[in-house]
């Protein structure tokens, strides 16, 4: 009796199992919020919510949309003309010094691997390795060669830098906005990139062949803070700016153009201070803090880069931090008429 009650289990088991993963899903399916993991837009569908539940109204349909125009493709960047060269053989008869040896690592399949502003750092080296070579006795029988290469190069490099302006990948990355917002917003992941992109911004004004290029370009490469911190600030202006296009007259909603100070005025005021003020308003004063230091440094790499599609890029991607705030105090106004005609400050108990 024991062994067939065993060999029933084992053999339910399976049964049971799946029973088991459904009645999840049926959760999940039933509690749709329980699978979307907050981040620091939730509190303006929260505020929504709240509205809508106290006017007894459809809560405002908020999206990410209109979508900010995206960072110009690589091919749209890329600038006319060629990069500067020297003759083969010529390039072979610097073994004596060390420009042969640079034109070899370039050569190679790791140095073919190189791209965007690496490569302009390995054209600086390159350039100051063959005025170097120029003056190496044994580069006599080239020296009018090289001097040519030379002047090729140094009128190349607006090109190289343009060029590695517009195809470096780490740079995209830091500046492309991300597809999610923000789960929380902290200083000690905000400041690394921060700090990289400030060093790579001022190392663009006067570049050298041995500044710490890659370790700025590696923190930029392996931090998600910046364009997220992007995303969160332009889709908490985005549904902001909804929600307040989408509001009644809150005035005529709450009742207060008659006597007295109706029950849905309180709890009007209740929500905003709760919700608004107690949520909204601290991510808010959180994201513009930060977006107020990245503002410059999206400001500088606008004035420096050729290429008139990403100037307008980054032009008005550093404009987002202001116009939130124009958004937050737009939409604060209705709530401050609400307050007045019903005769209470948004202090008040």
């Amino acid at each position: 009796m024991r062994g067939s009650l065993l060999r029933f289990i084992k053999r339910c088991q399976p049964l049971w199992r799946l029973g088991f993963a459904l009645g999840l899903l049926s959760i999940s399916v039933l509690l749709p919020g329980c699978s979307q993991p907050d981040n620091v837009v939730s509190a303006v569908h929260t505020l929504n919510q709240r509205i809508a539940s106290t006017l007894n109204t459809p809560p405002a349909k908020l999206s990410y949309t209109p979508r900010p125009a995206p960072m110009p493709p690589v091919r749209e960047l890329k600038s006319d003309g060629e990069p500067a060269g020297m003759s083969f053989l010529t390039s072979l008869q610097l073994g004596h010094c060390s420009a042969g040896q640079l034109i070899a690592e370039r050569n190679s399949s790791l140095g073919r691997l190189e791209d965007g502003l690496m490569r302009y750092q390995d054209d600086l080296a390159l350039l100051t390795a063959l005025k170097s070579c120029a003056e190496h006795s044994d580069s006599a029988p080239i020296k009018t060669e090289l001097e040519q290469a030379i002047a090729d190069k140094r009128q190349q490099l607006a090109y190289d830098k343009a060029q590695g302006f517009a195809t470096d990948k780490a740079l995209r990355h830091a500046l492309t906005v991300s597809n999610t917002p923000l789960s929380v917003i902290s200083d000690s992941r905000f400041e690394p990139p921060l700090n990289a992109l400030k060093h790579l911004t001022e190392w663009l004004k006067q570049p050298t062949a041995d500044a710490q290029l890659a370790n700025w370009r590696q923190q930029l490469a392996q931090s998600d803070y910046l364009p997220r911190l992007m995303r969160s600030t332009i889709e908490m202006r985005l549904k902001l700016q909804q929600l307040q296009q989408q509001l009644p007259s809150l005035t005529q909603a709450a009742g207060c153009n008659t006597r007295g100070v109706p029950e849905r005025a309180s709890i009007l005021q209740n929500v905003f201070m709760q919700f608004f003020i107690g949520e909204v308003q601290v991510t808010l004063a959180a994201l513009t803090t930060q977006y107020q230091q990245l503002k410059p440094v999206l400001e500088n790499l606008a004035d420096q880069t050729p290429q008139t599609a990403l100037k307008q890029y980054l032009t008005e991607l550093s404009l987002q931090g202001e116009q939130l705030t124009e958004t937050s105090k737009a939409f604060v106004q209705p709530w401050q008429q609400l307050f007045a005609d019903c005769g209470f400050t948004p202090g008040a108990d």
